[in-house]
């Protein structure tokens, strides 16, 4: 069994999702949108942030905790403000895909749609 640590990726380096989890179906990435807003619908968008991808999460071990240090990792200090987390199902926009991931339930459900997108990274939104 291999144990592989996510890790945070910029926006601007390259990677080949194909071929890096082709040994780990189990792993995926998420696309984090953070430092912006939502506008309002119709036609919600994200403005104003930035983003980058962390990578090599298992899908087994994930978890809002798994979030909070993510975030943290990014720099932001979850004390000092209420931070609310996102994420888009795959193929939808922010007015009808976007669902919350605060809990436990939450994460289930992130994972049950990431059958058949492991390759794409799915996005999160803080």
């Amino acid at each position: 069994m291999v144990v592989a640590e996510w890790r945070i990726r910029d926006y601007e380096d390259p990677v080949d999702e194909q071929e890096a989890y082709s040994k780990f179906p189990n792993m995926f990435s998420l696309k984090i949108h953070h430092g912006g807003y939502f506008t309002e619908s119709p036609g919600r968008k994200y403005i104003q942030g930035t983003h980058n991808f962390i990578d090599f999460i298992d899908m087994d071990l994930f978890s809002v905790i798994e979030i909070n240090d993510m975030i943290e990792k990014l720099g932001y200090k979850r004390k000092d403000s209420v931070m609310y987390y996102h994420f888009k199902i795959p193929n939808n926009d922010l007015d009808y895909g976007l669902q919350a991931l605060g809990n436990d339930g939450d994460v289930l459900n992130l994972v049950s749609w990431l059958a058949g997108f492991n390759c794409q990274p799915n996005d999160l939104t803080n």
